[in-house]
């Protein structure tokens, strides 16, 4: 057992990357699919299941996630989270945008807009309604990079999904618990089950992290060994 640091994950995806060659959107899908492969047995009464997708590689996570699903033959739908263009293409950091257009192409992503939330209710009110049903939900809206509260409209569908009472599955981290604390910095995803990458973040020692956080699975991503072993020799030194 070991943990990584917000610093410590971000590096070590940098030099996975750059010095081991791994392409991002590897280790992205191998992320999203191990998620996908985790939920199918956390889920085997195959309810519908509702992905959260943030405009980062957390959402790009989700993207994956679906696309698996949906290939198993799961009912999925899928909520986006970020700006748009004039085209109308959401902007997402490059490998979630690889991820979007693949799901995208074949499946109908809803779009939200978060600078214009009040503007379009009846995308907020179809979302509170599809979580008012029995479904999974899938939180992948932010990452361990998040380091700030979670604000307008992230605050009231963070609400609304733990109000809901459904079983979530937190990518890699609860959208808006400290990586490195294991404390909420202001509203926070209540998870049931999380499936953290590499390994475990610091803030996970922390023991009021679980009631955020549920059952943590550790999933494999695909870092070369070797770089895991580095930070795995860190943590325990």
């Amino acid at each position: 057992m070991f943990t990584l640091t917000r610093d410590e994950v971000r590096e070590l995806d940098r030099r996975a990357i750059e010095g081991f060659g791994v392409p991002g959107v590897v280790l992205m899908e191998n992320a999203g699919r191990g998620c996908a492969e985790l939920l199918m047995r956390l889920n085997p009464d195959r309810k519908p299941v509702v992905i959260l997708c943030g405009p980062g590689n957390n959402g790009g996570d989700g993207f994956v996630i679906a696309r698996h699903l949906d290939n198993a033959g799961w009912q999925v739908s899928v909520r986006v989270f970020a700006e748009v263009t004039t085209s109308v293409a959401p902007v997402l950091s490059p490998d979630a945008a690889t991820n979007y257009t693949i799901f995208q192409r074949s499946h109908r992503v809803r779009l939200t807009y978060p600078d214009h939330w009040d503007t379009y209710p009846q995308l907020r009110n179809e979302l509170f309604d599809e979580l008012k049903t029995a479904v999974w939900v899938v939180d992948a809206l932010f990452g361990t990079g998040l380091s700030r509260a979670l604000a307008a409209p992230y605050d009231e569908v963070t609400a609304q999904v733990n109000a809901s009472h459904n079983p979530v599955l937190a990518v890699d981290i609860p959208s808006g618990l400290d990586c490195d604390t294991g404390e909420p910095l202001g509203p926070c995803v209540k998870a049931t089950h999380t499936a953290t990458f590499v390994a475990p973040k610091r803030g996970f020692l922390n023991p009021k992290s679980k009631e955020w956080t549920g059952e943590v699975h550790v999933i494999d991503i695909g870092a070369p060994r070797i770089l895991v072993d580095e930070y795995r020799k860190r943590s325990n030194a």
